[in-house]
């Protein structure tokens, strides 16, 4: 459900925040103040990444951002959907819509102009999601070879996170956030790991991968997975998200891979839930091993995109394009 953020009243407040926001930032405080922090962080972030990156396009085409006419906004969605999916085309419309609504502007993406782009490209981009390569075990096992007999760091929490994000099934949230107050050690010095109320049991191969690199990297408390400088040197701060589809990339590079076989932030979720479809367990029992709200998500993982049609559309909500 969308969140009801109350719009500036002011007119000479909202005269000021405009100008705050016609020009490209670093931080997310304006926006917590914004959205009076009814967002998390990581969507502010999300938020913040993608009005800056229409700043930038307004700027060099000589427009206005805040106010925006539907024109430029229908323009610059034509050229983001040249090489983005239908996802992201959304949710740039909220981040434009959101900045407009909370500045008690009009909103451009309700004109029709732009309804009738988005309907147009929903048809086109209909199910580009599925172009999302998974990680399998077949690939974690390679880049464990590959990398085993490597004394770097770098190496270590790298093979790390390859194995537990695809023993886990973790989001890259899931991974940033990780403590190690979450790592359980059993009588047999087996680790496992909760995640939202969930425990997750690791096998002997990645809690041998994760305790080298706890070990290595000197990490007794705080972030499990944390930077590393230039210079090898473990930070206390936890990876962001670049920082984690970064190490996601360097697989896809390892094994050669190009295009549409390169890993993302999914990879992992989806090359497992395809590996546990195919050892026999079913949707429901992949749903609970993942940590999903719905099957539908792991039913269009595995390829059944009947069922996930079917459990999307009770939660589905029409948007102002699709009318």
């Amino acid at each position: 459900m969308a969140k009801q953020i109350p719009a500036i009243e002011d007119e000479q407040r909202i005269i000021q925040s405009m100008q705050h926001f016609n020009v490209v930032m670093d931080g997310i405080e304006l926006w917590e103040r914004l959205t009076h922090k009814q967002y998390a962080k990581n969507t502010l972030v999300a938020f913040k990444n993608d009005w800056n990156a229409f700043l930038i396009y307004c700027h060099n085409i000589h427009a206005t951002a805040l106010p925006a006419t539907p024109d430029t906004v229908r323009r610059y969605l034509e050229l983001m959907a040249q090489t983005r999916k239908l996802a992201s085309l959304k949710r740039y419309l909220v981040t434009i819509g959101l900045m407009h609504r909370c500045h008690a502007q009009i909103d451009p993406c309700l004109h029709t102009e732009v309804r009738l782009a988005m309907r147009q490209w929903r048809l086109e981009k209909h199910r580009d999601h599925q172009q999302a390569y998974g990680f399998h075990d077949h690939h974690l096992q390679k880049l464990l070879a590959t990398f085993q007999l490597s004394d770097k760091i770098k190496d270590r929490r790298d093979m790390a996170i390859w194995s537990i994000m695809f023993e886990g099934m973790l989001k890259r949230s899931e991974l940033s956030n990780l403590l190690i107050e979450d790592l359980y050690y059993d009588d047999q010095s087996q680790c496992h790991i909760t995640v939202k109320d969930s425990i997750i049991s690791l096998s002997s191969l990645a809690n041998s991968v994760l305790q080298r690199w706890l070990i290595e990297g000197d990490i007794q408390d705080g972030y499990v997975f944390r930077r590393i400088d230039r210079h090898g040197n473990v930070g206390e701060n936890a990876m962001d998200h670049s920082s984690i589809y970064r190490v996601l990339r360097r697989a896809s590079d390892t094994l050669g891979f190009q295009g549409k076989t390169l890993f993302s932030g999914q990879s992992p979720r989806v090359g497992a839930a395809k590996d546990l479809a195919e050892a026999g367990l079913s949707v429901p029992e992949i749903q609970h091993q993942g940590r999903w709200k719905s099957p539908a998500m792991p039913a269009q993982y595995v390829g059944n995109y009947e069922q996930s049609e079917q459990e999307k559309n009770k939660f589905k909500k029409h948007k102002h394009w699709e009318k």
